[in-house]
């Protein structure tokens, strides 16, 4: 993809999710411009905006996110936007419980995930317009073994949905998928649907098996695994794993160098500068 192509020499980085924690233990303010200072710390090569952050929410008709791509274009940052996907917010406004439990009684379900379809929309729409670089639709579908539901159920109920979101993008800008867990038996689906980048738990799935499927402009949004983060290795034990893992993709696939957990502490932020510097020759 055009928008890669800034990224010389090296594997491209970024991260889609960093707590408030960091941002507070760095005495940064809690807001999403501080996102582009601590991506610069980093020397990381993607910045992503939410309109709906953790860090401060953005009214999509303001103009803020245009100001904000702005200003991380200027820092040299390729910028991305990601978007709460249907079922995401309809847990967060209902719960996971009560959300499972409408699957076996699809009509209000159908309803209320096209309402929140909607919501997405509006969101992907303004950050296209605000000239993000990428767009990241982001519904956590699954866990470890596989979907909360049946294929059958994601193929009649959301993927439609899906569809319509990536045809609101214009063609040539890429957009992306996240979820946690284990997608497997749905890449093929959502790769019909135009989706090129995604963003995936190493710990869920078989990233090396993955990317043999992916077509040739697709690319992988992962490759940093939790414990990498979490863990405590006072010996530096997992270096060589680290390496050689990160290699096997990059040969693999093409590959966007991230966590699919974000980082929570400076612990985290500093392990991952230590993978950076790891990986710096892959």
């Amino acid at each position: 993809m055009e928008v890669f192509q800034r990224v010389k020499n090296r594997i491209p980085r970024g991260e889609l999710w960093i707590s408030g924690e960091i941002f507070k233990g760095l005495a940064l303010e809690i807001k999403q411009e501080s996102l582009i200072t601590l991506n610069k710390i980093l020397d990381a090569d993607m910045c992503f905006f939410s309109y709906s952050s953790p860090l401060q929410n953005i009214p999509v008709g303001s103009g803020e996110m245009s100001l904000l791509i702005e200003k991380a274009r200027a820092s040299g940052l390729i910028c991305g936007v990601t978007v709460d996907g249907p079922f995401e917010r309809l847990v967060r406004d209902y719960g996971f419980m009560e959300v499972i439990k409408w699957f076996h009684r699809p009509g209000r379900l159908v309803e209320l995930l096209k309402k929140n379809a909607a919501l997405a929309a509006a969101e992907l729409r303004a950050a296209d317009n605000a000239g993000a670089d990428l767009l990241i639709l982001c519904d956590d579908i699954a866990y470890n073994r596989g979907l909360y539901f049946s294929p059958e159920n994601f193929r009649s109920l959301l993927l439609p949905l899906y569809r319509e979101l990536r045809n609101y993008i214009r063609d040539h800008k890429p957009v992306g998928f996240h979820s946690d867990g284990n997608i497997e038996s749905v890449i093929d689906d959502l790769i019909d649907g135009g989706f090129s980048i995604f963003s995936l738990e190493p710990e869920a799935m078989d990233l090396g098996k993955i990317c043999r499927r992916l077509p040739g402009d697709a690319f992988i949004l992962s490759g940093i695994k939790a414990a990498w983060l979490m863990e405590p290795d006072p010996n530096n034990s997992k270096d060589s794993e680290i390496v050689a893992y990160i290699s096997d993709l990059k040969q693999g696939c093409r590959l966007i160098l991230a966590s699919a957990c974000g980082l929570y502490d400076l612990q985290s932020l500093e392990r991952l500068k230590r993978i950076y510097r790891l990986v710096e020759s892959c």
